[in-house]
């Protein structure tokens, strides 16, 4: 199931990639490398493939989440490489720019859906038998203790994030690509100015979530985690935004955009997944750690 929505995620956000990148160049729109069929098909396959290495990895593997992690990057990096290819072949730039992007896409959608939503199998015995045991012993005086954000808050800041995403795709369309460099646009000024505006304050919400956790004398590691990966999503989305004023760098400004608002939602969506509340120690797990 989770392979299944890692799939169909990942299409739709390609699918939307390709619709910025032909609004921005007219010349993109029969591009072969952007009909639907062909980007589907190989992300479909490729979701496929991820989904049963995790199967493997968690059924086998003693740590099937590191091994996992580096597999994503050299899935990705090795991806990488037809990209670079046609680009010395003289393929438009920007068209593969975006083909860049949207392997970087559908690997940050099915990693993270994958390691923290789909379960782990119970034919690996020491990561979901033993392991379990071992967290409610080290992080019962922490996790059990520790304060956790909202779960309002975390419903809150994920929708933000994805008006300012879809207020960002509104913006691709209605603004002109190729407008003066200036910070105030005259066509689709409306609509510019309420995503500039969101982003703004979507950066003071997640500086002041930082701020609250850190002051917190004990945080939940999660909490600390999704607080600071939203944070970092919206730094560098910001860059992204400045960078698209200035037309030499507005096309590497809009993936840098993209890519803040992509790792904000996925931040922001960690502590949902993991907001179950601690498991109170059991009798024999309170004896075995008073043991040792």
């Amino acid at each position: 199931m989770i392979t299944a929505f890692a799939a169909v995620a990942s299409v739709g956000v390609n699918a939307a990639l390709v619709w910025i990148a032909k609004a921005s160049d007219p010349g993109l729109q029969h591009y072969s490398h952007f009909r639907l069929w062909d980007f589907g098909t190989l992300t479909g396959v490729g979701v496929v493939g991820a989904g049963a290495a995790w199967y493997v990895a968690t059924r086998y593997l003693a740590a099937p989440r590191q091994l996992f992690f580096r597999a994503a990057i050299a899935a990705t990096l090795v991806l990488w490489v037809p990209d670079v290819w046609i680009l010395i072949k003289h393929e438009p730039p920007r068209a593969v720019l975006f083909l860049a992007l949207m392997h970087l896409t559908v690997a940050l959608i099915t990693y993270n859906l994958l390691v923290l939503a789909a379960p782990v199998r119970s034919g690996d015995a020491s990561a979901d038998v033993i392991e379990p045991q071992m967290r409610r012993v080290v992080n019962r005086d922490t996790d059990t203790e520790s304060s956790r954000v909202s779960r309002a808050v975390w419903v809150a800041l994920m929708l933000a994030v994805g008006v300012e995403f879809f207020a960002g795709i509104f913006s691709m369309l209605y603004v002109p690509f190729n407008r003066p460099d200036r910070w105030v646009v005259h066509r689709g000024e409306t609509i510019y100015l309420f995503h500039a505006l969101l982003g703004g304050v979507l950066g003071v919400a997640a500086i002041a979530l930082v701020l609250h956790v850190s002051g917190q004398s004990a945080t939940h590691r999660v909490d600390r985690v999704g607080a600071i990966s939203g944070l970092c999503g919206m730094l560098v989305g910001a860059l992204g935004g400045v960078l698209s004023v200035y037309h030499p760098l507005r096309l590497c400004g809009m993936a840098l955009m993209f890519i803040g608002v992509s790792v904000a939602f996925f931040g922001y969506l960690i502590p949902m997944i993991d907001d179950a509340p601690p498991v109170a120690p059991t009798a024999s797990t309170r004896t075995a750690g008073d043991q040792r």
